[in-house]
């Protein structure tokens, strides 16, 4: 019906040989499944069967595929029979030595929600199966990767913090550090300030910085509103600017492709937010209007959520930004953060990026942040489907939890209710509320356009890490961390 091929490792064989029930046989088998590169291996269970042969039955898989073993555990369930007895041994043993696999129960031939599970997961692995070679370059780029932590641990928060050699084992990215001083000395030899930068008079003296006030401001790509206290005039958006100039200087400089920015409290309170820095890095166009390389960066220097953009962005080539976890109601999640969403999020995926950035809100910075500066808000539209994601560690081992979400479309009147110049994404999502906030690892998460959580299970199979992900149905597939 799902026009899948079936491979049996038993067909052709002698009746009392087409069920595996000897090693011998079990190694047969699976070697005749294997010459066909099936995508899914089903181990089915229709009564009790020595739990070890269909362990062994994953292991001779992968040796002769030389790959892994997507794992479906199929059990008849009868209370005269003990298939699902059978199953759960199986998957108590595979948690054991940590191979993920799904587990399906019931009578197929009589409850058609069986079949409609079984299908719903084979349709997923099929995903999982036909993003494989995108996964596999994902995972060889990422040893080409490069962090710059521009500061230190912002605001006392644990999970933004990660063990750097940890990152080089598990993922093999590299890492760089610099004070929050280089970007303030590189970018105040921009622009020559009568008195203090970002509150005096000014002459700019970096033509990017020039080019990108004059697109942004005088072309008017975007609104900017000089209401609030914490954003008086252009000045301090010159300063924002020469900010980003001075970030992208260095990411050049020492060959980096991801990075974050402390932010708080050092530059918040004392010279400019970082918003436009880290909105425009990660966007796909600059504040000049040209197009420009992707570099995934997070706010408050938080590492495995800017690991976890740059994972989602080479698994599209899009930008994926960064949000707080800030409220979930009524099955809708509310994405906000900071004041730095990637204009590329302003619009539909495939809407030109230059009308995207015409959409976006230069407007004053909340109080909390004593330098003010201007957010760059924004609201995401409906009716798109969005993957939200963050890597963490759980007892110092890496897990990796996202789902997938369908947005809906916010008001303008939304901002009042949150913080007013803050950028917003609202979309539903496929488990309870409790749920998500249970498995949710922190405050942090990363996004980007589509639904990926058949990739992600992939990548974090391969790469051998635990993880909890929702599907599109509000199916879990996990493995232990």
């Amino acid at each position: 019906r799902m026009g899948a091929e079936v491979v049996r490792g038993g067909e052709g064989f002698p009746k009392m040989d087409q069920i595996a029930w000897n090693t011998r046989l079990v190694q047969e088998h699976i070697r005749k499944i294997a010459e066909k590169r099936p995508d899914v291996l089903i181990l089915n269970q229709g009564s009790w069967t020595f739990p070890y042969d269909s362990i062994d039955a994953v292991k001779y898989f992968e040796v002769e595929t030389g790959d892994i073993a997507r794992v479906i555990i199929f059990s008849h369930k009868d209370p005269k029979v003990p298939g699902l007895v059978a199953g759960m041994a199986i998957g108590g043993g595979l948690k054991r030595i940590g191979i993920p696999y799904t587990l399906v129960f019931g009578d197929i031939e009589k409850d058609p929600r069986v079949s409609r599970d079984l299908e719903s997961v084979l349709r997923f692995y099929k995903r999982r199966a036909e993003s494989a070679e995108k996964v596999k370059d994902a995972i060889r780029k990422l040893k080409y990767q490069k962090y710059l932590a521009l500061g230190g641990m912002s605001l006392r928060m644990p999970t933004t913090t990660v063990d750097v050699d940890q990152w080089q084992k598990v993922f093999g990215v590299s890492y760089e550090t610099l004070d929050q001083s280089e970007l303030l000395v590189r970018a105040e030899k921009m622009v020559k300030w009568d008195g203090k930068p970002g509150e005096s008079g000014y002459k700019i003296l970096d033509k990017r910085v020039e080019d990108a006030l004059d697109f942004l401001w005088r072309k008017k790509h975007g609104r900017f509103d000089f209401s609030r206290p914490s954003l008086k005039g252009i000045e301090k958006i010159v300063y924002q600017l020469a900010l980003y100039y001075a970030a992208l200087d260095i990411v050049n400089e020492y060959n980096i492709t991801f990075m974050g920015v402390k932010c708080q409290d050092e530059l918040s309170a004392r010279h400019c937010t970082a918003c436009l820095l880290t909105a425009f890095m990660n966007n796909d166009v600059g504040p000049d209007g040209k197009p420009k390389p992707i570099i995934p960066a997070s706010c408050e220097n938080d590492m495995d959520s800017a690991l976890t953009q740059l994972i989602l962005h080479l698994l599209t080539g899009k930008p994926a930004g960064f949000g707080d976890f800030r409220d979930v109601e009524d099955g809708v999640l509310t994405i906000m953060n900071c004041g730095q969403h990637p204009p590329y999020f302003f619009g539909r995926p495939d809407e030109d990026s230059i009308k995207k950035l015409d959409r976006a809100e230069y407007i004053g910075q909340e109080i909390f942040y004593a330098a003010g500066g201007a957010s760059v808000r924004g609201r995401t539209p409906g009716g798109l489907k969005m993957t939200i994601a963050r890597l963490a560690r759980e007892n110092l081992r890496y897990q990796l939890v996202a789902t997938v979400i369908e947005t809906i479309d916010v008001d303008p009147s939304e901002h009042e209710r949150y913080n007013y110049s803050w950028p917003i994404i609202k979309g539903r999502i496929p488990i309870p509320d409790e749920v998500l906030i249970e498995v949710w690892p922190c405050n942090h998460l990363g996004f980007t356009f589509g639904d990926l959580t058949p990739e992600l299970v992939e990548f974090a199979h391969r790469v051998g890490i635990g993880y909890k992900i929702f599907a599109e149905d509000g199916k879990e597939y996990s493995r232990p961390t």
